[in-house]
């Protein structure tokens, strides 16, 4: 009997770590689900914990679809925020795909091999949304070679639907910056930083949520790049309109109405909306993945608090790998009132702006009940017996976790999906809560929903911190995580044999794989 040929997919993700993580995850899911192979051009920063994270999510009788995943390196930069270096480099790496080269590649576990898209070409490529300049240059490749036509492309959503159909459904901003930068004699990046970043108090009338003030979607006042303003952010409607499907991390029953929504705002023009989430790790013990940083000392750290101050004693803290408090002196405050509690706490900072005022080190270096470290076992932390609650940006890889441990999360949100996932889960299921008063700027103006205006002081941070804490630990936290065993009970279903998650990924690879591959050859 003749094996069925594998079809061939192509990945690229920002070199942002909670972006390739889900995309990570979903090539491992795919494999397992069809012939398929999927080559994963990774930036340098996350690459060897991508191999991590896909080995924790392959069991021991899976390990052959280890070599159906390939991972071709290359470097990203040192810019936080901008993709531009991984951009240039995916687009070198494809053009010498294209020229007939072969590429170098390793799989999940350190087997190398190379590839040369003459002998196994693609048929479809699923690009990060936030590499929208990648997907550019794909599309218009594409449209000016003939034998690229049958190649689909794909975009792929690290982030909550709620914060996409919010902010890129209803109109495209290319021509309205256009048309302000040549009004104002600007440039196009100025006029997209004043378009996109800089709110007017404008009323925002979200699909599935309470209307909000535009502030209120970056509370933090976030500094955005001018440049990333214009180069990614001001195009993304125009990708979600030109993509041929859109895979997303989010769980199509994490907001059921949203995804309604999406789905008809992508089926007037024929195309779908693939739910793969939660695309969380199923957490087998790989090589190296627990040894990371300090992991063995934090878990310790539990065991201890477990001991001494019982179940659900402990806060984690962690607002992601990018993202940190703009105010230091805000969450300095916060944790001076956790101490001043004597509550047990668990604080990641890996991100690169994480400042602390040498006094702020030193109290909590004395603080017997606090465990700081760069990186954490976030999967471990949650599910440990001690966790009781989770101080969380509230990026949507977090969220998803958090909901998967059973782990209700107490809400400092700061841009992107965070302010969106914040006020869902707090107003609208009411399984969390959400800092108002750490509000930071411009995000401090009045709240729609409440017509109240948080004062942002550090004497009302602490009050509020306070209160949250009181009800966390009180009757009102109970039933709030209570409650948050429904939505996992659904949300834990998603990757079973009939699991919308699993159906809708099937789904795709039906749909991305259909027809022929691409003539790489005759496209050189």
């Amino acid at each position: 009997m003749i094996a069925t040929p594998h079809k061939h997919i192509l990945f690229g993700s920002a070199h942002m770590w909670g972006h390739a993580r889900a995309m990570a995850v979903l090539a491992g899911r795919m494999v397992r689900l069809r012939p398929v192979v999927v080559t994963f051009i990774a930036a340098d920063n996350v690459y060897d914990r991508l191999k991590a994270e896909i080995l924790s999510d392959i069991s021991p009788d899976e390990q052959d679809a280890l070599s159906c995943i390939r991972l071709i390196r290359t470097d990203q930069g040192t810019q936080l925020l901008d993709p531009s270096v991984y951009r240039d480099n995916f687009l070198d790496v494809w053009q010498k795909l294209c020229d007939g080269e072969p590429i170098t590649y390793e799989t999940p576990d350190d087997k190398a091999g190379s590839i040369k898209l003459c002998n196994e070409p693609p048929h479809a490529i699923v690009i990060d949304a936030f590499t929208v300049e990648i997907f550019n240059a794909l599309y218009k490749h594409r449209e000016v070679t003939a034998e690229l036509t049958n190649l689909k492309i794909y975009t792929f959503l690290p982030s909550a639907n709620d914060y996409v159909m919010t902010m890129f459904r209803d109109r495209d901003l290319v021509p309205v910056v256009e048309a302000l930068a040549e009004r104002e004699g600007i440039s196009f990046d100025d006029a997209a930083y004043r378009v996109w970043a800089v709110p007017d108090g404008k009323v925002i009338y979200p699909p599935s949520l309470p209307p909000m003030h535009d502030y209120e979607l970056s509370p933090q006042a976030f500094p955005t790049p001018r440049d990333i303003c214009g180069r990614l952010f001001v195009r993304i409607h125009r990708m979600l309109l030109q993509a041929d499907g859109v895979i997303t991390l989010d769980a199509a029953d994490y907001h059921p109405e949203t995804v309604e929504v999406f789905r008809k705002f992508l089926g007037e023009t024929s195309r779908k909306l693939y739910c793969s989430g939660p695309l969380i790790s199923a957490g087998h013990n790989a090589p190296g993945y627990q040894a990371k940083g300090d992991a063995k000392g934090v878990m310790k750290f539990l065991d201890k608090q477990l001991s001494e101050r019982g179940e659900r004693s402990v806060v984690y803290i962690s607002f992601g790998s990018m993202f940190w408090p703009l105010n230091p002196a805000k969450l300095v405050a916060a944790l001076e009132s956790l101490m001043q509690q004597d509550i047990p706490f668990v604080m990641a900072n890996p991100s690169p702006m994480a400042k602390f005022p040498d006094e702020s080190v030193k109290r909590l270096q004395e603080y017997q009940r606090a465990f700081v470290a760069t990186w954490m076992p976030q999967q471990a932390i949650l599910a440990h017996q001690a966790t009781g609650w989770c101080l969380t940006h509230g990026g949507h890889n977090s969220v998803l976790e958090c909901i998967d441990a059973g782990v209700p999360m107490i809400f400092w949100p700061i841009a992107a999906d965070q302010p969106t996932n914040a006020l869902y889960l707090s107003e609208i299921r009411n399984v969390a809560y959400e800092l108002l008063e750490v509000r930071n700027g411009t995000g401090l103006g009045m709240i729609h929903r409440t017509g109240y205006t948080p004062s942002g002081t550090l004497d009302a941070v602490r009050d509020e911190l306070r209160d949250v804490l009181a009800r966390a630990f009180g009757m009102d936290g109970e039933m709030k995580r209570s409650r948050l065993q429904e939505l996992r009970k659904t949300l834990a279903q998603a990757w079973s044999e009939t699991g919308v998650a699993r159906k809708e990924t099937e789904e795709f690879l039906d749909d991305a794989c259909a027809g022929a591959p691409v003539d790489i050859v005759a496209a050189k």
